[in-house]
């Protein structure tokens, strides 16, 4: 046989395997990301065998209108592959139906109707559509009016949720009661609205919020209650949260020694604290008095303009995986959490519940008094004073086990003109006013045999500026999340909800990898570096202030001239300013030598190791060859 006739047939074979693999292995791949990304995760599995009703998705792509996007089509290609496999582990209870919305077609006029957004921008200026309706046989329907290419790594759980709504008959109801201005409202300090926290759209998703008043005398019909920045509770609020907890409600209760958020908006400095004394205490659980924490290993660096350099701030803290309780599902695959200014909360002496960390500090830590916060203009100047206690606080944990009432003789309610008490989910009689002296609210219940409760000790970490990035697009805000914040949150109500499965979704990974060791090698440079820089920066003050009494002299002589002694003086003092200026950025150039070394090495590493050993496997392979030849 000739070489033409090899290499037509080799031809030939290569067209019949790429025809058949195209037909018979669609939506076949391997998935060799770190924490498989593009694998149908264990929790979508279990979520599409338990579906009890049928669930119909349409999902509209403008195929011929994306005939010149070709990024697009591949996004879309991937969702539609992801959707199929859904389908076949439905077990016939999902329906998949794809649909092309061409211009001017009834196709196009549903999607438009169901709430598919048109983004201009196609072929002869069509417009693209790029989104799916889902839909129940009970008449239920959910809309994504956009699938974003840069959501991708949350596109699975999209569907899930999506999918897992539609399953169930109503979604948990979930109770809120917020000191904080978490739905939107006015910023005194710039005079203008402010738009609700991103959070509660992540928390809307998925679960029914039912808003509680402060007035609220019972809580019940709900399955998890959520306090966030509490500070002055009413006393039947107070009673009913006690309550609520002791007849085996589960709460989750985010406090914070100083609410940043608040202090900010209310352009009031001064401490807003939030906390729950009688009923933490009652729980076995203490937030330390007027203290926050530093925790110089776990702290970030933040910006302060063009003109400044970065600095260190420690009471702006980003915990990894290590600070995080391995054992917690609620924390299961998260990367980062970030907190601001978050509080220290500590096991009471004698509790009878069993209180179990979630978030730890580094041993690199120490408390702080919350004053230092009111007046922080250069976050820098904590590291001052900053002395590592050698050991760690705990800034979230569950507390379960047996309890007693935080208010055994009861408690008074604050005398009002007329009775506004209020019921969540119940009707309270008629109340009428009354000469007699108030009496005290006394407890139904006394004691639980075992209480569900969670403690987060920060509030801020729920504000938009600690985990998500905001964005306009079309007249709609996109959320785009950078630290893992609000799946912690979430992750928390599914888990107090009994809705586990969605977590490991949820929690698969991201696409950014934080650089370890070039934070590590940072850190232990500023350490070395810090007393010197700070020794340097006095002694630069100080003779600033030298040189400032001696311009002040010659500023009152009416023009008259310095002496010679006092010209030798002034010549010396500029020279010392100008060595010690030198140094400090000697000093600021020695903080990134490690960092620099390490980036050499792994070019090094990429550029010549890496192919080196290629180039090796290949002469061994071939000398290989050659020697079972011979």
């Amino acid at each position: 046989m000739s070489n033409l006739s090899k290499l037509i047939g080799a031809f030939v074979a290569l067209f019949i395997v790429v025809a058949l693999s195209s037909v018979m292995l669609t939506g076949v791949r391997i998935d060799l990301s770190e924490n498989g990304l593009y694998t149908l995760s264990d929790g979508s599995k279990s979520i599409l065998s338990k579906l009890e009703n049928e669930v119909t998705i349409d999902f509209y792509f403008s195929e011929k209108a994306t005939t010149q996007l070709p990024a697009l089509r591949t996004y879309a290609q991937r969702v539609n592959e992801l959707l199929l496999e859904y389908e076949s582990y439905s077990a016939g209870k999902l329906n998949v139906q794809k649909i092309d919305p061409e211009p001017f077609s009834e196709a196009e006029d549903a999607a438009a109707l169901a709430g598919i957004q048109a983004i201009p921008g196609g072929a002869q200026g069509d417009d693209i559509y790029f989104g799916l309706v889902a839909k129940n046989n009970a008449g239920l329907e959910e809309v994504i009016p956009f699938l974003q290419p840069n959501k991708e790594v949350f596109l699975e759980y999209d569907l899930t949720r999506l999918i897992s709504s539609l399953a169930r008959e109503a979604a948990p109801r979930i109770a809120i009661y917020s000191g904080l201005g978490i739905k939107g409202g006015m910023d005194y300090m710039r005079r203008q609205q402010t738009p609700e926290w991103s959070i509660l759209q992540f928390m809307e998703d998925g679960f029914e919020l039912v808003w509680i008043d402060d007035n609220a005398a019972v809580i019940e019909d709900v399955e998890l209650f959520v306090l966030i920045g509490p500070q002055t509770l009413s006393a039947p609020l107070k009673l009913a949260i006690d309550q609520y907890v002791l007849q085996g409600g589960k709460l989750i209760a985010f406090v914070d020694p100083y609410m940043e958020t608040m202090a900010q908006s209310s352009g009031m400095p001064s401490v807003q604290r939030s906390d729950l004394p009688a009923l933490l205490n009652a729980w076995g659980v203490r937030l330390q008095d007027d203290m926050f924490l530093t925790d110089f290993d776990n702290s970030m660096v933040v910006s302060m303009g063009a003109s400044r350099n970065p600095v260190r701030h420690v009471g702006l803290l980003n915990f990894g995986p290590d600070a995080m309780a391995s054992d917690d599902v609620v924390l299961f695959g998260l990367e980062t959490l970030t907190l601001s200014s978050a509080g220290i909360l500590e096991k009471l002496e004698g509790a009878t519940t069993k209180l179990e960390p979630m978030l730890i500090s580094s041993k690199n830590s120490q408390p702080r008094a919350v004053d230092l916060l009111t007046s922080l203009h250069d976050p820098q100047s904590l590291l001052n004073g900053f002395e590592a206690q050698e050991r760690q606080y705990t800034m979230a944990m569950r507390v379960s086990g047996p309890a007693s009432t935080a208010f055994p003789d009861g408690v008074m309610p604050e005398p009002a003109a007329e009775s506004d008490a209020t019921v969540v989910g119940s009707e309270l009689g008629d109340t009428s006013l009354s000469d007699e002296p108030l009496q005290p609210l006394m407890p139904d219940l006394t004691q639980a045999d075992d209480i569900q409760v969670m403690v987060v000790a920060d509030t801020d970490l729920l504000s938009d500026r600690l985990w998500v990035q905001v964005q306009e697009f079309y007249g709609q805000r996109i959320v785009t999340p950078w630290a893992d914040n609000g799946s912690f949150l979430v992750n928390s109500l599914e888990n107090m909800t009994g809705q586990p499965e969605l977590i490991s979704i949820r929690s698969q990974g991201r696409f950014n990898r934080p650089f370890d060791r070039v934070d590590a090698l940072r850190r232990d440079a500023e350490t070395r570096f810090l007393a010197q820089q700070e020794r340097l920066e006095e002694e630069l003050q100080s003779t600033e202030s030298k040189l400032m009494a001696l311009e002040s002299v010659r500023n009152e002589g009416e023009g008259a001239l310095f002496s010679p002694e006092q010209e030798t003086e002034l010549l010396k003092f500029q020279e010392e300013k100008l060595k010690i200026r030198k140094q400090l950025r000697d000093v600021q150039h020695q903080l990134d030598k490690d960092i620099e070394t390490l980036g050499t090495q792994l070019k090094l590493i990429n550029i010549l190791l890496i192919p080196a050993l290629i180039c090796l496997l290949a002469l061994g392979f071939v000398a290989r060859r050659k020697f079972m030849r011979t």
